[in-house]
């Protein structure tokens, strides 16, 4: 049971590496291609859209890959790998919630009325 589940998961692992990395690369390809079109003055675009779509996909990102770290020391949990589980985990989650505080603060922003001057 222990070595059909331990095959399981390390099936899984790089599968949802893969999900996470491939949900942040996507989106920067995307924004990446809709900033150049709007700096070659092709179609104008808004800056904080675009920067709320990327922080969200690298949020969505660092969750997979929090999960993917979870399963790695799921696989042997020595103290070595729960240490360093628990840095990696803390690190993602204050990058996630400065992530998170910044989408905010943009989406505030966004969504207030223009000052007139």
């Amino acid at each position: 049971m222990t070595e059909g589940l331990t095959v399981i998961i390390s099936f899984i692992v790089p599968l949802v590496e893969a999900c996470g990395a491939l949900a942040i690369m996507l989106e920067v390809i995307r924004t990446t291609f809709q900033y150049v079109i709007a700096f070659l003055g092709l179609r104008p675009v808004q800056l904080t859209a675009l920067r709320m779509r990327l922080g969200q996909s690298v949020v969505i990102g660092l969750e997979f890959l929090v999960a993917a770290d979870i399963l790695k020391t799921a696989l042997a949990p020595t103290w070595n790998d729960i240490l360093l589980l628990a840095a990696l985990i803390a690190l993602r989650t204050i990058l996630n919630y400065l992530l998170e505080h910044e989408l905010k603060v943009l989406h505030s922003n966004a969504a207030s009325p223009k000052d007139e001057q």
